[in-house]
């Protein structure tokens, strides 16, 4: 029985003493019943406490069991492209984070400006102008920043920069102390000139034109230098009694008659364009379309003023030698059979 049912009992009042004396041992009985019974009502409780303690206990492991097969389920049922997908939503939101910093350090800047005007309004002072606080991001232990005093969030908590990849370089800060260097006058500086790489005056800007003007004109004299060599290395080869000194000596030689002939040939190109521009100058005074001499035509019109100056054996001797070689040319390209026939 429960105490308070006990409690609810009726007592009869006794009216005389040997019934107080029987109502006291009754008393003492009905006590010893009720502590039996509250003994007996605490033991049903707490049983009874015990298993619904139990009983959650089971029902928790049941759930957590199950909670636990469901997640593997799930996790299982999971495809590696919806893993990737949210792995790379997951990197744009820190990467756009990391692009929103610098906007933030200005907020944090404005906000820090507004809180110290109002300081020195209230206060009545004005306070000398300092340079702004540089950031926790470039000076995290400037103890001078009024970081401790702002109401906004910590600047520690910006999100650093860092690479989109492993495989991408490192970025530079572009923070770096100005120069404090300044040109104030400008004053000429001393031009160096190297006499080897100046253009000569006068001189042609094609490759192919010879030099002519004063430059050709005040070096003429190596021509006639050049001209006088070769006559004392022909005299030297008449002197001359061993083999290699005899073929050094004409190898010298035509090199030398060469070039005295590739410069007349250059000169003759240029008196042919020369005399060429200055019947065009004439042509186009008069109204007419300018022609301007190709270099096969340049070189026909060179050729035929080089026989005009050969007299008549000279000029024979330069087309047989001229045809001799032509001959030869077509020879190397025909068959073999074909070159028998023709020698």
């Amino acid at each position: 029985m429960a105490p308070a049912k006990i409690l609810e009992r009726n007592v009869r009042v006794p009216k005389q003493r040997h019934e107080d004396e029987e109502d006291a041992d009754e008393g003492e009985e009905y006590e010893d019943m009720a502590a039996d019974d509250e003994d007996a009502g605490e033991g049903e409780e707490s049983g009874s406490d015990m298993d619904d303690e139990q009983g959650r206990d089971e029902e928790d492991g049941d759930g957590e069991d199950e909670l636990d097969g469901n997640m593997e389920q799930q996790v299982s049922a999971i495809s590696f492209g919806a893993l990737k997908q949210a792995q790379d939503a997951v990197f744009r939101k820190r990467k756009r984070g990391s692009d929103e910093a610098p906007e933030q350090d200005d907020k944090l800047e404005n906000l820090r400006k507004r809180l110290r005007q109002i300081k020195e309004q209230k206060t009545g002072t004005q306070l000398k102008p300092t340079a702004t606080t540089k950031t926790s991001r470039d000076d995290p232990d400037n103890s001078n920043s009024d970081s401790d005093s702002d109401s906004g969030p910590s600047e520690d908590e910006a999100p650093s920069k860092s690479r989109t990849s492993k495989h991408a370089p490192a970025e530079q800060t572009s923070r770096h102390q100005v120069t404090r260097k300044r040109t104030v006058v400008d004053y000429p500086r001393r031009a160096i000139r190297d006499p080897r790489f100046d253009s000569i005056p006068n001189q042609p800007s094609t490759a192919h034109q010879a030099p002519n003007g004063t430059a050709d004109k005040a070096y003429s004299f190596l021509l006639d230098y050049q001209r006088t060599e070769i006559d004392d290395l022909k005299a030297a080869l008449k002197r001359a009694k061993g083999e290699d000194d005899i073929y050094n000596l004409r190898r010298k030689i035509n090199s030398m008659e060469n070039r005295l002939k590739a410069h007349a040939a250059k000169e003759r190109e240029q008196a042919v364009r020369s005399a060429h521009k200055k019947e065009e100058k004439g042509r186009v005074l008069e109204g007419k379309k300018p022609y301007f001499l190709k270099d096969k035509e340049v070189k026909e019109r060179a050729l035929v003023e080089k026989f005009r100056g050969m007299k008549g054996k000279e000029r024979e001797k330069v087309v047989e030698k001229r045809r001799l070689k032509e001959s030869q040319r077509e020879k190397r390209g025909m068959p073999r059979d074909r070159r028998r026939v023709a020698q």
